[in-house]
């Protein structure tokens, strides 16, 4: 299937929110016509030195709230339903991107797991961030703080990280690197 494809300094994984403000004509009509299709958009990091600055995943997004801010731009909501590869990318006379996706199992480690005693600080903690910013709270109706995957997730997109570092961890590392990695920055973080 082809979808628009949307490159942003933005990092998201399966089951993530975010708010995307949109003012570009050519992002104004991707969500015109993801709203109208009801087929989404592919939101990605935007990458230095690939053909279109495109990675090779991305997540299939759906728009699921939409407003203006103070100035009159658009004002999106969206959830990540899928990871997905992206071929094939091109783009259309409005230089508007657009691929061939596939939705994909990744990253692999994202499955659904319970939180066991070893990991409760990194859910509380998250717990905490989430009651402190109200805006990224408000954007979760459901949160899993439950769920390992999903705290595990909602923490690699909201660290203050790069992005490249982000990727590396989400989608090339294995999970037991990857719970280290948290509990070394939340354990220095949160707790003395």
């Amino acid at each position: 299937m082809k979808r628009a494809i949307f490159p942003l300094p933005v990092f998201i994984l399966p089951e993530g929110f975010t708010k995307l403000r949109i003012f570009e004509q050519r992002y104004l009509t991707m969500v015109k016509e993801a709203v109208q299709d009801n087929t989404g958009f592919v939101l990605c990091t935007y990458q230095h030195d690939t053909d279109l600055n495109l990675p090779e995943i991305g997540c299939l997004v759906q728009i699921t709230d939409f407003n203006q801010d103070d100035n009159g731009q658009l004002l999106i909501d969206v959830y990540a339903e899928h990871a997905v590869s992206m071929h094939n990318a091109f783009q259309d006379k409005q230089q508007l991107r657009h691929a061939d996706i596939e939705i994909i199992t990744s990253p692999s480690w994202y499955v659904s797991t319970p939180i066991n005693d070893e990991n409760t600080l990194l859910s509380d903690t998250l717990r905490a961030v989430f009651a402190n910013q109200p805006d990224l709270a408000g954007l979760y109706k459901d949160p899993q703080f439950d769920n390992l995957a999903w705290v595990v997730a909602r923490w690699l997109e909201i660290l203050p990280i790069s992005l490249v570092k982000k990727q590396q961890l989400a989608y090339k590392s294995n999970f037991e690197n990857l719970l280290s990695f948290l509990h070394t920055l939340i354990n220095n973080e949160f707790t003395d």
